[in-house]
């Protein structure tokens, strides 16, 4: 199985840091969707939100939202969702195609 993360849409803020600092248009959550793919091209996936708060971001390590990436905040998602949250999710995913995937067979009556 092949998992991936699709950033569906963020929600911003401007948040005041520890140092008093306005980060402008933090993101402070996002909508996205986990996708899995098996071997023979089944599909399923979760859709979920993730909280992010800058309150602790000195404003060095702060990121401004023009200069996000797909890989940045793909690294957010794996680091604030823990291994038994993208367990459980990886499951549910695995679940939806186990219910999709069907045998068709024949009438085993004459």
């Amino acid at each position: 199985m092949t998992y991936s993360w699709q950033i569906v849409k963020f929600e911003t803020r401007d948040q005041t840091n520890a140092d008093g600092v306005v980060l402008s248009d933090a993101v402070v959550r996002i909508k996205w969707r986990r996708i899995g793919v098996d071997s023979d091209g089944n599909t399923g996936r979760v859709v979920g939100y993730t909280i992010l708060t800058a309150n602790e971001t000195a404003e060095a390590d702060f990121t401004a939202f023009a200069d996000l990436t797909e890989e940045k905040v793909v690294g957010w998602l794996n680091t604030l969702n823990s291994e038994a949250a993208i367990n459980d999710y990886n499951l549910k995913i695995q679940e939806s195609i186990n219910s999709l995937v069907t045998t068709e067979r024949d009438i085993p009556w004459s």
